[in-house]
């Protein structure tokens, strides 16, 4: 048997963002419904090298594939693929060699969807904490969604800060280091192991949070989640090594306060109460969105 190998430049050809929001919105409804299957992801950490490597499979119901991702970075390059496979006979249908992006996609489209859903209409400023390839794509997919003004970004690098920076401002975004009043909408999209500073959350209405994907990770303060309206993408996920996890074994919120990502898709939600979006990325997304480019 001969498996078909598509490489990038034919799958960007299909994966419009308008494929790939329809995919991810469908699919993130559908696993709040309980019309997935999701086993756990699996991790590799590579410490030495400076990377990670995470093996997620997922299936949503009445799709005629599943998919089987291996997705990596090590030092900052993302790289990875899909098997998409029949999910009638088991039969390999496809190899999508997306080099990590249809994995990139999906993510900024899952932060996308639920900060536009959970942030008040009329917040046209963001502030977007990490400098990495997900911090300008987070900002770039909301702007499908909403109109954006203004972008501040943190990072630990001024160099890195500038330079992003000055891709939103060619993007024609006005766009400045964070500055000390904060922004009423903040996404996370950093790798790391201890908690972002909590000034920086002060005058969050709403926070994403993207980069905490694996155990060890942790980005958000514990104290973001008091009091506020919680969402996760995966309850069960999220309680292993999400933020969420990390604020409820602090004992700052109970383990059942939780909506799913998908319910506030679908229904809505007051967004005049301060929320919190926890996205570790589920496995029935990558299969939403390798189905959607085959099909295609």
């Amino acid at each position: 048997m001969t498996l078909p190998v598509i490489g990038l430049d034919e799958i960007a050809r299909v994966a419009t963002p308008a494929v790939v929001f329809a995919a991810v919105r469908d699919a993130l409804i559908a696993h709040s419904e309980g019309r997935t299957s999701v086993p756990a992801p699996m991790v590799l950490d590579f410490p030495e090298h400076s990377g990670d490597c995470h093996v997620k499979a997922g299936y949503v119901d009445g799709s005629p594939y599943f998919a089987v991702k291996i997705a990596s970075t090590f030092a900052s390059v993302n790289n990875g693929l899909m098997l998409v496979v029949d999910a009638t006979t088991g039969a390999p249908a496809a190899v999508l060699a997306d080099e990590g992006q249809l994995t990139a996609w999906r993510t900024a489209a899952a932060g996308a969807l639920i900060t536009d859903a959970m942030t008040p209409a009329d917040v046209d400023e963001v502030a977007v904490l990490g400098t990495g390839e997900q911090a300008l794509m987070q900002v770039q997919w909301l702007r499908e969604l909403r109109p954006l003004r203004r972008v501040q970004v943190w990072g630990r690098r001024p160099e890195a800060v500038d330079k992003l920076c000055a891709a939103f401002l060619a993007d024609g975004l006005d766009a400045q280091p964070y500055a000390d009043g904060g922004a009423a909408c903040v996404i996370t999209t950093t790798a790391a192991r201890e908690p972002l500073p909590v000034e920086l959350f002060r005058s969050a209405i709403h926070v994403t949070g993207i980069g905490t994907d694996m155990p060890g990770k942790g980005e958000l303060p514990v104290s973001v989640f008091e009091g506020a309206l919680v969402a996760t993408d995966d309850h069960a996920q999220c309680l292993d090594h999400g933020d969420f996890g990390n604020a409820v074994r602090a004992g700052v919120v109970a383990d059942n306060v939780d909506l799913a990502v998908g319910a506030v898709l679908r229904d809505g939600m007051d967004r005049t109460r301060r929320s919190v979006a926890d996205l570790t990325g589920i496995g029935a997304l990558d299969a939403a969105v390798s189905a959607a480019v085959l099909n295609r």
